[in-house]
């Protein structure tokens, strides 16, 4: 399960893990993994309410666009994605990550 990897990322960059009440995360949409599949896994393993907020795309591309990736196709832990004006493989400005935006502690 690579859904497992993602998870056990997270948690390792959270301090105090046993006093996280909530946690918010973004996720880009080139990332690996869905950023609902996250959520859903990451509440399995953990007693934390998770909310995530899904980054769109950004890349660069040599035809001059610039905007949102077309995804081709999401396989198990990969995006292949493409520039919607010529097909070619664009950089990737944003929306590829997964990054901890707030960590909500309890008493």
């Amino acid at each position: 399960m690579h859904e497992h990897s993602f998870i056990q990322a997270i948690i390792s960059n959270i301090e105090n893990k046993d006093n996280v009440v909530e946690i918010t995360l973004e996720v880009g949409e080139l990332a690996g993994i869905k950023a609902e599949h996250l959520k859903e896994h990451l509440e399995e393993e953990m007693p934390w309410k998770v909310d995530v907020v899904e980054r769109t795309s950004k890349v660069k591309c040599a035809c001059g666009y610039e905007g949102r990736a077309k995804i081709r196709q999401r396989l198990h832990d990969l995006v292949v994605y493409c520039c919607p004006k010529c097909e070619s493989f664009p950089e990737i400005i944003q929306g590829e990550d997964i990054k901890i935006i707030k960590v909500v502690y309890g008493d």
